[in-house]
């Protein structure tokens, strides 16, 4: 039985969760209790949203019917323990290899991801990089910005993507200097840290006129 708590669309996400074959319209009024015309328009609604779509006509003797499933972006919509789990297998490869160990493997991963994007920055001078690494970090929701109160160029990131972590593993930064200084070509200074309580991580380039 699929205890159905949240708003109205959120009870038919986890209706549809739990049937692969999807479920009608009359099912899910019969399940809410409510009208099959506000199913219809709760349906619509999620459709839009692209969290729900029709799936292949449900025959049982009668009349026809459309079965309605999850789209996988509606499955990606209900909770998951995705921080839990990444907090466990962080604290496990701490205890495995060891602090130093970590904090090399996530400089690795940062170096490996700014290698993959490298053409994305072939060719352009410093400015034009920075621009380019903006644009990027905003797209992952750091919410970053050139910080126009210091004297050097400074990068200011707002929300830190994987804040609850890094404030248990504070090793996760390193990810965050290696992908930056690899993109820029520039060493760079962590001068705040979201993690250690400041209110933004910022991250000044160096030699920013070299």
């Amino acid at each position: 039985m699929v205890k159905l708590t949240g708003s109205r669309q959120e009870q038919i996400l986890k209706l549809l969760l739990s049937t692969t074959s999807g479920m009608s319209i009359d099912e899910l009024a019969a399940q809410l209790e409510i009208s099959r015309n506000a199913v219809k328009q709760h349906l619509t609604g999620l459709e839009k949203d692209q969290l729900v779509q029709e799936a292949a006509l449900n025959s049982t003797g009668g009349r026809p019917s459309r079965n309605y499933t999850l789209t996988e972006q509606g499955r990606n919509r209900l909770p998951k323990q995705y921080p839990w789990f990444c907090n466990l297998l962080l604290g496990e490869l701490k205890t495995e290899l060891g602090e130093a160990a970590l904090r090399q493997m996530l400089w690795r991963m940062g170096v490996n991801l700014a290698q993959s994007l490298a053409p994305q920055f072939s060719g352009k001078d410093l400015v034009q990089k920075q621009s380019a690494l903006l644009e990027l970090m905003q797209s992952l929701g750091y919410h970053a910005e050139m910080d126009a109160e210091q004297a050097q160029p400074t990068i200011k990131a707002v929300n830190c993507v994987y804040h609850d972590l890094a404030q248990q593993h504070p090793e996760l930064c390193e990810f965050d200097r290696a992908l930056i200084t690899t993109l820029l070509d520039k060493p760079i200074e962590q001068t705040a840290c979201m993690a250690l309580q400041d209110c933004a991580c910022k991250f000044k380039i160096c030699n920013a006129g070299a």
